[in-house]
């Protein structure tokens, strides 16, 4: 196949976007640094932490369904891999921006910070020290687990992983563009093909250790899951709005049908579905066992003005999207599935709040504006990362075997 088309491409939308991404950022980030001094250090880290939980669900999602595409081809997958790609290899830098919470976390540092105590209950000194005060037998028993040092190795292992797979799939897809060499897509698969283990594996550990540890005595072994598909749902509708920025562009306009983008209209409905049922399945499970360490999570969640959040997700996370997304129009007609992508986004950051803003805040009037900078800072430098990726390349692999389902008007 020819390679007269595989040099990098620069659309205005796209210059554009990585503009909004460094004012969202440079906002964000002000405004996240002026709370520290004017709100406190502990809004500070607690907003960090937040935003740095929800940002992360792009990155990860990008990195998981790249590899997910790598073992099924199809059309769906090679319209969008170099989205994908672009989104994964921000991981280096989002494992930078995880040291402030590192540091928040570790008894030896977040004291300098300005902090009372840790970030997290677990990490607090003496809480696993039986002749202490503040001995807490229910995180003692969790000790070998909840340390601070056993924490922070082991989110610089899971950066190590998802940062090496988003830097080889991409150094090989790349190569795959100059060469025309199909040993590469080879290698891929096969790396994707372990990878996509490490990565389920890392992911729901990274969920346990980040946000669900925030409340030591409660445990979930959906919670992972329910992250991962979050995530995935999220990331999809992120992928709709941004083929409504590159689809004018002549390579799309020469490569890619209309099937390739009804894929991905079919697979946020199936998503909307698997998060429903992620949800609905811990809720029930839960309610059910009625055991004593479980039940406060949603009891909290139940109080001080969180319910309302209930009937918001039920109608704007699941039925609004899911009867929207039955229709076959709907998911073929771009800018009607990025319409439906942005209540989900929207949606998506209403849900996060929910699971994990009631750790640090009983009532929902307590809710601090740093909890609005820092996901808009942070994800400002995710976007502004993910434009300059995507213009480092072809939009499109165009010497992908994959391709041949483009080629052939992409009904296979």
């Amino acid at each position: 196949m020819a390679t007269t088309s595989l040099a990098p491409t620069r659309v205005p939308q796209l210059g554009r976007l990585q503009t909004i991404g460094l004012v969202a950022a440079a906002i964000g980030l002000v405004l996240l640094v002026a709370g520290y001094f004017i709100v406190g250090p502990e809004q500070f880290f607690r907003s960090y932490l937040f935003g740095f939980y929800f940002t992360m669900s792009l990155p990860l999602a990008c990195l998981g369904f790249l590899m997910l595409q790598h073992l099924t081809g199809g059309a769906w997958g090679v319209t969008v891999r170099r989205m994908l790609e672009a989104g994964a290899l921000a991981l280096p830098v989002m494992g930078l921006l995880f040291i402030p919470i590192a540091l928040a976390t570790y008894p030896t540092t977040y004291q300098s910070l300005g902090l009372a105590q840790p970030l997290y209950e677990w990490a607090t000194p003496g809480v696993i020290d039986p002749s202490s005060p503040l001995f807490d037998p229910g995180i003692a028993h969790k000790a070998p687990w909840l340390t601070p040092t056993f924490y922070v190795a082991r989110a610089v292992i899971y950066f190590v992983i998802w940062t090496s797979l988003a830097l080889m799939l991409r150094s090989w897809s790349l190569d795959q563009d100059r060469t025309g060499n199909q040993a590469s897509a080879k290698r891929m698969r096969m790396l994707s093909g372990i990878g996509i283990a490490l990565f389920v594996i890392s992911v729901t550990f990274a969920a346990f250790d980040w946000t669900m540890s925030l409340d030591p005595h409660w445990f979930s072994s959906i919670y992972g899951a329910h992250y991962m598909i979050s995530s995935g749902l999220m990331t999809l509708s992120f992928l709709s709005i941004i083929i409504t920025q590159v689809r004018q562009t002549e390579i799309f306009e020469e490569h890619v049908s209309t099937k390739p983008i009804h894929d991905i209209g079919k697979l946020m409905t199936a998503f909307t579905v698997l998060w429903t049922y992620m949800s609905y399945a811990q809720y029930v499970i839960i309610w059910a066992g009625d055991v004593a360490e479980s039940t406060p999570w949603y009891v909290h969640r139940t109080q001080g003005g969180w319910i309302a959040i209930v009937p918001m997700l039920m109608v704007g996370q699941f039925f609004l999207p899911f009867f929207l997304l039955i229709s076959r129009k709907n998911k073929r007609r771009l800018g009607s599935l990025a319409s439906i992508a942005t209540l989900i986004i929207v949606m998506r950051f209403i849900d996060v709040s929910w699971i994990v803003l009631p750790a640090f805040h009983a009532n929902i009037a307590e809710v601090n504006w740093m909890n609005l900078a820092a996901p808009v800072g942070l994800v400002g430098i995710w976007l502004t990362l993910f434009a300059s990726n995507l213009q480092r390349a072809a939009l499109l692999p165009l010497n992908d075997p994959n391709m041949e389902w483009l080629h052939v008007g992409g009904h296979h």
